[in-house]
């Protein structure tokens, strides 16, 4: 999500698919797509009004010449963040604050195992003993329920427009109970939630590029491990930043010298 925010030079505050504010990520609302246009003419506004120099952030964004530059575009749906990462962050502790960690345990222990799924033997969270409230608000469930819906349809490889049909009755089914995840005190006094705006944008992504489930950041997280985060382990953990672009500025220039010296021999 931070990444997502930088690459759209947007604040976290700020949708970096929309052009919703924080205040406005619960809604039901699908908001106007965040064009390179809008933000291009911020940056120029606001640096007519101020010295360059004097504001933090990114005056010249990268993709600001690209053919499709609009971030709403190249910025995918992606299912570890905005899928699984939602359904841990949020939905389930909502369950967990309304009845208590022993309870959601004791549930995971009573399901059978089917064969082909992963089963939870100690529960989820490695808590042994059961106390807590045996129910849930049947809306709070319908709620919780519709989003577990949203999340595993939006992972199927083909979407047809009954599929499609289904994915947006979920979504509004979450929607319109999820004042009941309020009034049970599973969260706070708002679902100012950026992975729930980002919702909204499943099915317009899906009608743009296709399935979300061809979107992975497995290979952007496997370069930052091996580019960034080996690396940083044979310093001395001073001035980190510094070091590893230091490291990466030595490592391109690296690869072009080889370049240039195989363009030589052969």
């Amino acid at each position: 999500m931070s990444e997502q925010s930088l690459l759209a030079c947007m604040s976290p505050r700020t949708s970096s698919m929309s052009t919703a504010t924080y205040k406005e990520f619960g809604n039901n609302k699908h908001h106007d797509p965040q064009t390179a246009e809008h933000t291009l003419n911020a940056i120029s506004a606001l640096c007519s009004r101020a010295d360059p120099d004097d504001l933090p952030g990114f005056l010249k964004p990268f993709w600001r010449d690209w053919p499709l530059l609009d971030p709403a575009q190249f910025l995918k749906v992606e299912l570890l963040h905005h899928f699984f990462r939602m359904s841990w962050d949020h939905d389930i502790q909502w369950c967990i604050t309304v009845v208590g960690d022993d309870e959601v345990n004791f549930c995971f222990n009573l399901l059978q195992t089917p064969v082909g799924y992963h089963s939870f033997a100690d529960g989820i969270l490695k808590l042994k003993q059961v106390t807590g409230h045996d129910h849930l608000p049947p809306h709070f469930l319908a709620a919780i329920c519709a989003l577990l819906d949203f999340h595993y349809l939006a992972q199927m490889p083909v979407f047809n427009e009954q599929a499609l049909a289904k994915l947006n009755a979920a979504l509004a089914l979450f929607h319109a109970d999820k004042h009941a995840i309020l009034a049970a005190g599973g969260c706070s006094e708002h679902f100012w939630i950026p992975k729930l705006e980002l919702m909204q944008h499943v099915m317009p992504s899906i009608h743009m590029s296709g399935a979300p489930m061809q979107w992975s950041a497995d290979i952007t997280k496997h370069a930052h491990v091996t580019e960034v985060k080996n690396p940083a382990c044979t310093g001395n953990n001073q001035n980190y930043y510094a070091q590893i672009a230091c490291h990466l500025d030595h490592s391109d220039k690296h690869c072009k010298h080889f370049t240039i010296f195989l363009a030589k021999i052969c």
